[in-house]
């Protein structure tokens, strides 16, 4: 469904070549901005005389990523009762504009089509009550010049060039907040300890003995080494047990064929089997993770590391804790609120947060959260209620960090929010810029209501159906304070 944004006359002076008895007298240049769910055309041209060719600047931008359209075909058409005119142009004459031009034949009120067809979608925009005039002096009667000072002129291919997005405000629902602080904690059940298996010193893997880092059960995160110690030494107990092992397998196969022969008793080749099985499983355990380094400590199970609980270079006897692992796929959010909130506690639905080491803001609908339990009673050492919800990671949280957290109460429905991208501020004073046209703006002041770290809600100063900038806000700004007036029309 199309949705026709702003069509206009504004108070240029356009010209080219084919049309010098029009620039000569003065004639305003017209633009219509109509935006699509697929494109934004911003089309500047000179009246429509009967008689004249008439070049037409038409800007098409890509709402997918608000960038230049590069390549396509399109096709403009001057039609007035089925009957008319039209062109084709194979290319952009620079990214993002194509420049087609018409000649009418007679006066009227016509419609303006542009068909616009590229490798990936076709548009197609109509323009309704579009006038062609039988002479240049009707024109310049009927197109006056209306300005405005606080206008604010940013072109096209500057917003091309920039991170740029526009959107259009409509209404709908907002929760109110309590913003506080909080914690992001593991899960219990969620952590593993791993211990060392044999006595030794300890070495770490290089980076794999990192806290934050993920580890799978092949990953060697610490090696003991018995090197120096006199008592329990990995590579004489692995020497000790592989000689073990050998003999008492030896003894057992040899003992099956006497058995065989009858020259043994079944009680005695029964203590054969036993002493080959103990010695064939301590074999086993310190052979599977042993190296010329030492042994091999790994991980019974894939996560990340969350603490290093030794120094290396450190003696450990066997069964001493060396790190926690933990697998992540569930964190605890816990939200410390105030005593004067608890009776909304149970207004609380959902949240967003906010981590100290980056500026995503999470919401934790998007991690499949939810509320779980909230305190009952206040601690000696704590006056904060805590509020927990559990959540998934998805890999770039980190247990144990600080947070922001926005808590999501009672909604107000029917109100205006704008992404927090969108708001600029001088001394406390907050505004936003509005797209009147495709590349005039309008710096708007703005009074704020709540704020879910996300999304802010404006309580005046905004009306549903514009169209507002909410990337790229800081460039127009620049441009706002420039001397230098762009130059608009067919020149640019």
């Amino acid at each position: 469904m199309k949705k026709i944004f702003i069509i206009l006359f504004i108070g240029i002076s356009v010209g080219c070549q084919n049309n010098a008895s029009i620039h000569e007298n003065h004639a305003e240049g017209i633009s219509h901005t109509i935006i699509t769910d697929k494109t934004e055309l911003f089309v500047e041209f000179n009246p429509l005389v009967v008689g004249e060719t008439i070049s037409f600047a038409a800007h098409f931008t890509d709402m997918s990523n608000f960038k230049a359209i590069k390549e396509g075909r399109l096709t403009v058409s001057l039609i007035k009762e089925g009957k008319g005119i039209r062109q084709t142009v194979e290319s952009t004459t620079s990214p993002g504009i194509f420049r087609p031009s018409l000649q009418a034949k007679e006066k009227g009120i016509y419609q303006l089509i542009f068909e616009l067809k590229t490798n990936n979608f076709t548009d197609k925009i109509t323009i309704d009550n579009v006038v062609v005039y039988a002479n240049i002096e009707n024109a310049i009667l009927e197109n006056t010049t209306i300005t405005d000072d606080n206008d604010i002129a940013f072109l096209k291919e500057q917003a091309w060039k920039i991170d740029f997005e526009i959107k259009q405000i409509s209404k709908g629902n907002i929760h109110q907040i309590i913003k506080t602080s909080g914690e992001i904690e593991g899960m219990q059940g969620d952590e593993i300890i791993i211990t060392a298996k044999t006595a030794g010193i300890v070495f770490f893997n290089g980076n794999t003995s990192i806290i934050g880092n993920k580890i799978n059960t092949r990953n060697t995160i610490f090696t003991i080494s018995g090197n120096g110690i006199t008592e329990n030494n990995t590579q004489t107990n692995y020497i000790i047990a592989k000689s073990n092992y050998e003999k008492a397998k030896s003894d057992y196969e040899r003992g099956n064929e006497l058995l065989k022969d009858k020259i043994i008793s079944q009680k005695s080749f029964n203590k054969l089997e036993v002493l080959f099985k103990i010695s064939e499983t301590n074999y086993n355990n310190i052979s599977s993770n042993y190296s010329n380094l030492g042994i091999e400590v790994k991980s019974s199970n894939p996560g990340f590391i969350k603490d290093i609980l030794v120094n290396e270079g450190q003696f450990v006897e066997s069964g001493t804790p060396l790190a926690v692992i933990t697998k992540n796929q569930k964190l605890l959010l816990r939200a410390d609120i105030s005593q004067k909130y608890f009776n909304q506690i149970a207004n609380i639905k959902t949240a967003n947060f906010k981590t100290v080491y980056s500026e995503s803001i999470y919401d934790i609908s998007d991690l499949n959260g939810s509320i779980i339990s909230y305190g009952k009673n206040i601690s000696s050492h704590n006056n904060y209620i805590p509020v927990y919800f559990e959540i998934d990671n998805k890999g770039d949280l980190l247990s144990g960090s600080f947070v922001e957290v926005f808590l999501k109460t009672n909604i107000l429905k029917n109100k205006i929010s704008i992404p927090i991208s969108a708001l600029m501020s001088d001394y406390e004073n907050y505004y936003v810029y509005i797209q009147k046209e495709g590349e005039t703006f309008e710096k708007r002041s703005v009074t704020l209501g709540v704020n879910d770290g996300k999304n802010i809600q404006i309580t005046s100063g905004l009306e549903s159906g514009e169209w507002l900038v909410t990337k790229g806000a800081y460039q127009i700004k620049i441009a706002s304070m420039s001397s230098t007036i762009p130059s608009h029309g067919h020149e640019h």
